[in-house]
């Protein structure tokens, strides 16, 4: 399918955007944002849709993201396949498996095979033949089924819209039907031992996402068996208050609510080291990425 191979809606610049504009481009798509700024209620709208469908669906991230990245290739929409390709590898699937949707003789479980040829048909026929949902309907109830359905069609509606206006893809992004390269965690910082052991303090770790990292500041407070604190994420200058946690000697795990500019729920389980943090953080329906850092010293230490 042919896709304008230059801009045809020039993006705004951050300046130029609202405030909560500006914080969705920062958490990630900051391209798109910048270009639909121009609309801002048709971003409104269609963001609501386009969040729930990412953040609170039934669809595991894997299979979401694996079927969106079917539209993507049915749609020869390379932006798509770009932002979403790191996206499928947070939320589970193999390099071998985001290759695979480029190979029409590829084996998948049948839950996953019904899901990428209910996409194919979609895009092609805008129906889905009986057989294809007699193979949904085995393992998937009327919900998920729906959601499959309007997943496919939104992300055929943001493929048109991408190819249509000129969306380009960033400099060493994935291009369409190539996986993304593995994320690897942050090196650590060396410096002088702090002698402090409990993970009570303040943190400076990075999260490490294909699509960019984020360097996230934690402060953590434990009184025996739960934590609490606080996450501060110094790109979009919002505090998050820890909602629950436990702590297990040098192992933590906690997890924050964020509201602002979306809502959804991160999760961090890490272990302590002495001055050494190392971790994971679960952004719910976004996947799974690593995370590190060091212990925040204080001068007199």
């Amino acid at each position: 399918m042919p896709h304008a191979t230059i801009p045809r809606i020039p993006p705004l610049e951050l300046d130029e955007m609202e405030p909560d504009q500006q914080k969705l481009a920062k958490l990630g798509a900051d391209t798109v944002i910048q270009v639909l700024a121009r609309a801002p209620e048709v971003m409104q709208a269609s963001g609501a849709l386009g969040a729930y469908l990412l953040s609170q669906g039934k669809l595991h991230p894997r299979i979401r993201e694996l079927a969106i990245l079917r539209v993507a290739l049915r749609c020869d929409a390379p932006y798509e396949w770009a932002n979403h390709a790191p996206a499928a590898l947070g939320g589970g699937a193999t390099e071998a498996e985001i290759a695979a949707l480029s190979d029409p003789d590829a084996n998948w479980p049948p839950e996953d095979d019904a899901v990428l040829r209910a996409a194919d048909e979609l895009c092609a026929d805008v129906f889905v033949s009986e057989e294809t949902w007699a193979a949904l309907a085995a393992t998937r109830d009327h919900a998920e089924i729906i959601e499959v359905l309007f997943l496919v069609g939104y992300y055929r509606m943001m493929a048109g819209f991408l190819n249509s206006a000129g969306v380009p893809v960033k400099p060493g992004q994935p291009a369409l039907g190539e996986p993304p390269a593995p994320v690897a965690a942050a090196s650590q910082q060396v410096r002088p031992a702090s002698g402090e052991t409990g993970p009570d303090g303040n943190w400076k770790v990075t999260f490490t996402h294909p699509a960019g990292s984020k360097d996230l500041l934690l402060e953590l407070a434990t009184d025996g068996t739960r934590v609490s604190g606080s996450i501060f994420d110094t790109q979009l200058k919002v505090t998050v208050p820890i909602v629950s946690g436990t702590v297990d000697g040098q192992e933590v795990a906690f997890s924050a609510l964020v509201t602002d500019p979306a809502r959804f729920e991160v999760s961090v389980t890490g272990t302590v080291d002495g001055d050494v943090f190392t971790g994971s953080v679960t952004i719910s329906g976004g996947g799974t990425f690593p995370l590190s850092g060091v212990r925040e010293v204080s001068p007199s230490n």
